[in-house]
């Protein structure tokens, strides 16, 4: 470190993509850190009076999507990243059961639909299913401006059935998210081309507006609300 902050700038810019290239390519990237929150607004809803089970398909709820960082310019790219791993699944199962017990007077989690016994005991009014539908996250670096552009377009099929798991209502939701990271000094620059850039944002902002969504149909939907009438 000591090395490069002795030499030029000029010379910095020549030097460190390629150290960063070496170190990169040798190392294991982590994770991306995700922190998505739920919408405000879901805490101002009235929770519907129905006893609901929770079905987070095993397909969502481990999925996990590795994507490269395209580079705008043309040629050999100025930086190697290896590629950003995304916990999507594990996030956005986390949010929906969170928006479902805000939602619901009671939400429980159930594994699977096949055991009868455990469905029966619970006196369930309903069960939500979750399955993933498609999840397409791009990570671009525009370098003739500095900064990273992430954006994530996510969407679910969702299905309510009753008692006897039969079809009560079902509809898909997508948005999209997007995230921008940019550099506003030396130091900054340092530390994001060894690091990478933040693009966790456009998964958390994905995942925030489908949970809202996701919340918005099940309210508007009469044959959820009129369950219990």
């Amino acid at each position: 470190m000591h090395f490069i902050k002795s030499v030029s700038y000029k010379y910095w810019f020549i030097l460190l993509p390629f150290i960063i290239s070496i170190g990169c390519l040798s190392g294991t990237r982590p994770d991306v850190r995700l922190s998505p929150k739920l919408d405000k607004r879901l805490y101002q809803i009235t929770p519907l009076p129905l006893t609901v089970g929770i079905h987070i398909e095993p397909t969502l709820r481990n999925y996990v999507q590795e994507v490269p960082l395209k580079q705008d310019e043309s040629g050999t790219p100025y930086y190697v990243f290896p590629n950003f791993v995304f916990p999507v699944g594990e996030n956005l199962s986390s949010e929906i059961v969170e928006m479902s017990r805000i939602l619901f007077k009671k939400a429980i989690l159930i594994d699977s639909l096949q055991n009868k016994e455990f469905l029966d005991k619970e006196a369930l009014d309903g069960i939500l299913a979750v399955s993933l539908k498609n999840s397409e996250i791009e990570l671009r670096m525009d370098t003739s401006v500095w900064r990273a552009i992430g954006r994530h377009n996510l969407s679910i099929a969702v299905s309510f059935l009753d008692s006897k798991l039969n079809k009560v209502w079902s509809a898909e939701v997508a948005v999209e998210g997007k995230g921008l990271d940019f550099i506003t000094s030396k130091v900054e620059q340092e530390w994001w081309m060894t690091t990478g850039p933040k693009f966790g944002p456009a998964v958390d902002e994905a995942i925030q507006k489908l949970t809202y969504e996701l919340a918005q149909k099940i309210i508007a939907s009469k044959e959820i609300s009129g369950i219990k009438n």
